[in-house]
């Protein structure tokens, strides 16, 4: 098995212990704004927001020129 796919595997899988034992209910505020739901849901979303900012960042940046 590849090594990629079996560190993904392993991943997957602490991703689901780390839902299972996250299912409270917390309150988040932003701005304006405010709400509950579930620790796992706020924490991936918090993930995947800075995921795609990062990803953003990185893919409109300035190549560097050599001369």
């Amino acid at each position: 098995m590849n090594a990629k796919v079996l560190a993904l595997i392993i991943l997957l899988i602490l991703l689901v212990i780390f839902a299972i034992q996250n299912t409270q209910a917390v309150g988040v505020k932003f701005l304006f704004w405010g709400f509950s739901t579930s620790a796992v849901v706020t924490i991936l979303m918090s993930f995947i927001i800075g995921f795609l900012a990062g990803w953003l960042v990185g893919r409109f940046r300035p190549k560097d020129k050599t001369i």
